[in-house]
């Protein structure tokens, strides 16, 4: 069999040890500085030298560092630089898989704009997964490097460690680097693992990648908690809070059918406290009142009292802030 054919497009990288090199968070191809970027593909290469492309076909990898880009088909588009030819751009057809030490998004069609820093990518659906969320989204995910930002377009879903689940037309996720895993201390004449360091877990990862902070979503907004679902137009979620705040046509609903209805509700999913108003504190009065049902649970056959039935409630509940009790 033969070896896959590659092209290196160099760069002054060639000269630096990659070993030392720091392993990256996220994914940052485009932050890689002056590594080089390899090109692979089981079916060949082809070059395009007047349109300044690469074509690599059948199980195509692009290489850069601790970032890699499977798919289908791989071209890579470069222009004349200083010191020789650079890719600027990627583009990937069929099964794409983008991947970091930590962290993976999936797709049937990517772009990656290595000078913007973004790619896009779609799929039925789009799919990034982090060590501790997952994302998907049926039209687009693009991913902004420099911001460490991704926002989601078409049934859109984010679901976290624990199932909390927030959904919309649209969804913004804003992340952090996700802290280390500490080594954990050698016991006393421990022997170390085949490949790995004293004191060191095995495994690829670093217990790095992406940890989001906080998500917005916008159009059919539904945050889903293990004990209610909230809906509404427009949502914010602090990952680290665990609160969430809904507005536009609030709802929230429980087990058994009781349901809220309101225009602003505090959500706790940490603690399944939630708080609905009928706006958000500093809005002008909108005119909308709070409202329950109720239904109580069914009685045993020969017990005595009030049937099954619905009750409710229609009040006016103070404007958070609003000093009123």
């Amino acid at each position: 069999m033969k070896p896959p054919a590659l092209i290196p497009f160099i760069t002054a990288a060639i000269l630096m040890a990659l070993p030392g090199l720091s392993l990256a968070q996220g994914f940052e191809m485009s932050k890689s500085g002056d590594q080089q970027i390899q090109v692979y593909a089981d079916n060949g290469i082809e070059w395009h030298s007047e349109e300044l492309r690469v074509i690599a076909r059948g199980n195509a990898h692009a290489i850069r560092g601790n970032m890699t880009v499977d798919a289908d088909v791989l071209t890579a588009h470069y222009r004349k630089g200083p010191k020789g030819d650079e890719i600027w751009r990627l583009d990937a057809d069929g099964n794409v898989v983008i991947r970091s030490p930590n962290d993976t998004a999936t797709g049937h069609k990517a772009i990656y704009d290595l000078d913007k820093s973004i790619f896009v990518l779609k799929g039925t659906p789009a799919k990034l997964v982090t060590p501790t969320d997952t994302f998907t989204a049926t039209d687009s995910l693009e991913y902004w490097e420099l911001t460490k930002m991704a926002v989601l377009r078409g049934d859109a879903v984010a679901v976290q460690e624990g199932g909390k689940t927030l959904k919309g037309d649209v969804l913004t996720a804003h992340f952090k680097d996700k802290e280390k895993d500490k080594p954990a201390p050698a016991r006393p004449g421990a022997k170390p693992q085949s490949g790995t360091s004293s004191g060191a877990a095995a495994g690829s990862g670093d217990g790095g990648g992406l940890e989001l902070q906080r998500a917005d979503a916008y159009g059919h907004v539904v945050i889903i908690s293990s004990s209610e679902t909230v809906t509404g137009d427009r949502g914010d979620y602090n990952a680290e809070t665990g609160i969430a705040t809904v507005s536009g046509s609030v709802k929230i609903s429980r087990e058994g059918g009781n349901q809220l209805e309101g225009g602003w509700a505090h959500v706790n999913l940490n603690t399944g406290v939630s708080k609905l108003f009928p706006t958000a504190a500093g809005a002008a009065e909108s005119g909308q009142r709070v409202q329950g049902v109720f239904i109580p649970q069914k009685k045993d056959k020969g017990d005595k009292g009030e049937p099954p039935g619905r009750a409710g409630f229609t009040g006016n509940v103070p404007t958070p802030g609003s000093g009123e009790r």
